[in-house]
């Protein structure tokens, strides 16, 4: 199949005016103009005036709180996650949860979204994308001090074994944050990720209280939170959040860090050289009403910055796309357009580890494409995108069309 279109957005080079993207089976051809690119006898599809690009990637989602979107109120993290906590105790949880996992797929398909990086509280997830044309990597989450599995290493072994992966679903590894699970279960958990070879995410340095818990302040958390570490005699490590990370993943391969919204002087060049990824989501920041968030000076040290979405009960949409404009017009300096593309396509691909596979039109990667439609007489197809952040005239993971 030959896909033309009036722009093709490689995301790894510039773009191609009247471009077009060879697909053979479920694996990208070649890319280049229309006009010098053959597909043999494979069929053509012109989309006129239309951008394709990368499918985007969102690698930080909870997808089973979609069926929780629109019921809680923008604020402070911690009265959103009591209010959050109430509303998952209600009778039908899993169904109604894994109903929310559905839904989410769809949605993040809709909006141009070809893979997500999911984390499930109960290893909920896989059974219900297993069946969705979406490519994803489910991450099972360790929380030690929860009332259901996994809250301990066998527990989380057990239920990664129990996901049966196949060419659109990878099994993850998610230790839920340094101060809900103890550091050498976190520190464990990354080394089953890195012996089994799958990547590994963790919320980190998401709020001000979860610093001050782990340099010692052990009555900085609220009083929930802290009746429940002590229940599971959880204490602070005592040291900073950084040299927390470094003991946990010293050896194992690079992860993705979730948030990251406060770190410390030197934080930035110690996280570059270890190559992990931060995944800055930037409604669901605002949402909850943090400081700006320093992705800028992380970049500048070298940090890769990816976008996410968090999710649905603290965002209002699935969209990557949308997240790009917020950052584009409703923060200041913004980084350029392109760079932009990047973070939600191949910097996105790196914090799931299949930046090998998918994240950037080129040959040998895996055919996961997105269409939207755009003016005829753009000149700068990236900033339009952004701008304008359309549905997709057409989606395709692996080859296949899907929306």
């Amino acid at each position: 199949m030959l896909l033309k279109a009036a722009w093709v957005l490689p995301v790894s080079g510039p773009p191609i005016r009247r471009g077009a993207v060879h697909i053979d089976g479920a694996r990208i051809a070649a890319v280049g103009p229309a006009a010098t690119l053959r597909a043999g006898g494979a069929p053509a599809v012109d989309l006129g005036d239309a951008l394709l690009t990368p499918g985007l990637v969102n690698p930080h989602t909870h997808l089973e709180l979609t069926c929780y979107a629109g019921q809680l109120a923008p604020g402070p993290f911690w009265e959103w996650l009591l209010d959050l906590i109430a509303l998952r105790a209600a009778p039908g949880q899993v169904e109604r949860e894994q109903a929310g996992v559905r839904d989410g797929a769809w949605q993040s398909l809709r909006a141009g979204v070809t893979c997500v990086g999911d984390i499930s509280r109960r290893n909920i997830n896989w059974p219900v994308l297993k069946g969705i044309p979406i490519r994803k990597v489910c991450f099972v989450e360790l929380l030690t001090l929860a009332d259901h599995p996994p809250c301990n290493l066998a527990e989380l072994r057990a239920a990664v074994t129990s996901v049966e992966q196949d060419g659109l679903l990878t099994v993850g590894v998610s230790p839920h944050t340094p101060y809900t699970v103890p550091a050498d279960q976190i520190r464990a958990a990354l080394q089953l990720a890195d012996e089994l070879g799958r990547p590994w995410c963790t919320h980190w340095v998401e709020t001000r209280e979860e610093v001050a818990f782990l340099r010692g302040d052990e009555q900085a958390l609220p009083p929930l939170m802290r009746s429940l570490l002590a229940q599971c005699g959880i204490r602070s490590p005592r040291c900073a959040p950084v040299e927390l990370l470094e003991r946990c993943s010293a050896g194992v391969r690079p992860g993705a860090l979730a948030h990251y919204n406060y770190p410390e002087p030197g934080d930035a060049e110690r996280l570059a050289a270890a190559g992990h990824v931060v995944m800055y989501c930037p409604r669901a920041h605002r949402f909850f009403r943090h400081a700006p968030h320093p992705y800028r000076d992380l970049m500048r040290a070298g940090v890769t910055i990816a976008i996410g979405t968090d999710s649905a009960a603290s965002n209002e949409a699935l969209s990557i796309l949308e997240e790009l404009r917020f950052l584009r017009q409703q923060t200041p300096g913004p980084p350029p357009p392109a760079k932009l593309l990047e973070m939600a396509t191949v910097n996105a691909a790196r914090a799931l580890g299949l930046h090998e596979q998918i994240g950037t039109l080129e040959p040998g990667k895996q055919a996961d494409v997105a269409a939207f439609a755009c003016p005829p007489d753009v000149t700068d197809p990236v900033a339009a995108l952004i701008d304008r952040a359309p549905t997709p005239v057409g989606v395709w993971v692996a080859g296949q069309r899907v929306v």
